[in-house]
């Protein structure tokens, strides 16, 4: 069964006025070491949350806000409904169960406050074909009043959504046709118009392609002058970074490369509204325990801390962090490391910045 409404007002600790009277707060932290090996505590680190952080869905992965920052929109589970809650009554509905559909894997919001929504029209053969060649981008009206309607593209891994226009930009693999050929993606810019309720994508253009490691947009730089990307090592190549942090520029194409600890997985996330920071989800082994860090997007001398310790738990995650639009709020997903798939999810937190942070 569905479920239709779910109330989010299960938060383990107050984020502004606790009992204590004196408000909680997630700091930056300290520069990030050398290595982030999994601790020993013992418990449940969704009952025993820091300051500063509250648990708002005890499901769900995958969490966006809204253009005006009062929802945040999230997937229930991977290839499942998406949802969305409601900051101010901490009711949660869902967004989807009123159309068929094969799943969702992501959402999204436009600046108009429609949805991009991200999944298959048609699922594989198989769990790997589904997720590389398979997912396709929906446009949903604001109200998530009728269907979503396909748009006919296909897109690799995840998308990144302007916050100021109707920009997005998607990846595209293409595997080789024969043996020795590298596995190449192809980054691609376009613009969502929609007329009397129709979508379409017009002025749609090459922006990059990579054939030594697979790129995936993430965030746009305030002015949409820019992109960050994280890009995944596939060479083999043990000197090299599992990952790396990038931008491109959208009018020279020059790719500018923010270094982080050698030796760390280093995955970017979302992006500060101010463009000078980004959060990246960090780990000795993201299959073992992942947490979350920030970086200055200052290619010569990037400052680079920790913001959070769940590892110190054991194998457990935070992961696709993203920043509230006046820059004072985190959402992220929280959950078990033994998942079946990178990217999944089994809860939504809330994480309040401190002043100075």
């Amino acid at each position: 069964m569905k479920r239709t409404l779910v109330t989010g007002m299960i938060g383990l600790i107050a984020l502004c006025h606790p009992a204590g009277g004196r408000a909680q707060y997630v700091t930056r932290g300290e520069p990030v070491p050398s290595t982030m090996p999994l601790g020993t505590d013992i418990g449940n680190p969704t009952y025993q949350m820091p300051p500063g952080v509250k648990l708002i869905s005890a499901f769900g992965e995958r969490p966006v806000f809204s253009p005006d920052g009062r929802k945040i929109a999230f997937i229930g589970k991977s290839y499942g409904d998406a949802f969305e809650y409601d900051m101010a009554s901490g009711q949660t509905r869902n967004l989807t169960t009123h159309a068929p559909h094969e799943g969702f894997l992501r959402i999204h919001y436009l600046k108009d406050g429609s949805y991009l929504l991200l999944g298959p029209h048609l699922p594989g053969k198989t769990r790997e074909e589904t997720r590389n060649s398979r997912i396709e981008l929906f446009w949903m009206d604001a109200k998530a009043s009728r269907p979503p309607v396909p748009l006919q593209i296909t897109a690799w891994e995840g998308i990144a959504v302007s916050r100021e226009t109707n920009l997005i930009a998607w990846s595209v693999m293409t595997l080789p046709s024969k043996a020795g050929e590298p596995v190449t993606t192809r980054l691609k810019t376009g613009h969502l118009v929609t007329s009397g309720g129709v979508p379409r994508l017009e002025k749609v253009s090459d922006l990059l392609t990579r054939s030594d490691c697979l790129a995936e947009p993430q965030d746009f730089f305030p002015g949409d002058r820019a992109l960050t990307l994280p890009c995944y090592n596939i060479t083999g190549d043990r000197t090299k970074p599992v990952t790396e942090v990038l931008s491109v520029d959208l009018k020279t194409k020059a790719v500018t490369r923010y270094p982080t600890t050698s030796g760390l997985y280093a995955e970017v996330e979302g992006i500060f509204p101010d463009g000078k920071r980004t959060l990246v989800e960090c780990a000795q082994d993201r299959s073992e325990g992942m947490d979350l860090c920030v970086l200055d997007l200052d290619a010569v001398r990037p400052r680079y801390t920790r913001m959070t310790n769940i590892v110190r738990y054991g194998r457990w995650k935070y992961g696709n962090p993203v920043v509230d639009p006046a820059g004072k709020l985190i959402a992220a997903q929280v959950g078990s490391a033994d998942v079946p798939d990178a990217g999944v999810g089994q809860g939504i937190v809330l994480m309040r910045l401190a002043p100075n942070f």
